[in-house]
């Protein structure tokens, strides 16, 4: 009784990390990912409720902080306008609700407490996260003159590292916990004579 009580102690901290981590990666995703320059935030604080991108009616004051969910709503919605193709928009939304789907398993794992597939969960959303990253930065879309990282760019990478090192903590507490489970149930055999 008295070992799955310490295994509980032992698990309660990187669990508690693990959990909150990857729901702050969930989150992240309808927090601000770009954020507008100075220049352009001024710009659209001139006509702040004027219509951005009608088919979504976001107004420029929409436009100042986007998330991940906006920026793949706003390349859905201006893909076949833009590019001549709805393939482009829908890929982009394909990227952002796959960063969500992985992030959202390595939360219900971390609610589980399962170490493992939290920690391929996040590998997972975090490769993903950084190659949408990586594009955006090769296209000069983030950043640039008029966007700069937002909040959610730097929260999801410090919650993935936090998940990581929590399902880390968590793999090797659980392997601490049972070795000492087989000592002391060595040490009761052989104190009883057996």
């Amino acid at each position: 009784m008295e070992e799955i009580i310490k295994k509980k102690d032992t698990l309660l901290i990187p669990f508690i990390l693990a959990l909150a981590g990857s729901l702050i990666m969930v989150i992240s995703i309808f927090l601000p990912y770009a954020t507008a320059t100075e220049e352009q935030a001024e710009r659209f604080e001139t006509y702040p409720d004027t219509v951005i991108v009608e088919e979504l009616g976001l107004t420029a004051k929409d436009m100042v902080n986007i998330s991940m969910f906006t920026y793949a709503r706003v390349y859905v919605a201006i893909s076949e306008e833009v590019w001549g193709e709805p393939v482009s928009g829908i890929f982009y939304a394909v990227i952002v609700g796959v960063i969500a789907l992985f992030s959202g398993l390595a939360l219900l794992f971390s609610i589980l407490k399962k170490p493992v597939p939290i920690m391929i969960f996040d590998i997972i959303a975090t490769v993903i996260f950084i190659f949408q990253c990586q594009d955006y930065t090769g296209r000069g879309v983030i950043p640039s003159d008029s966007y700069n990282w937002g909040i959610a760019y730097y929260i999801f990478f410090i919650a993935a590292v936090v998940v990581l090192a929590a399902s880390v903590w968590m793999i090797v507490s659980k392997i601490k916990a049972k070795k000492q489970a087989n000592t002391v149930d060595s040490s009761t055999i052989q104190n009883n004579g057996l």
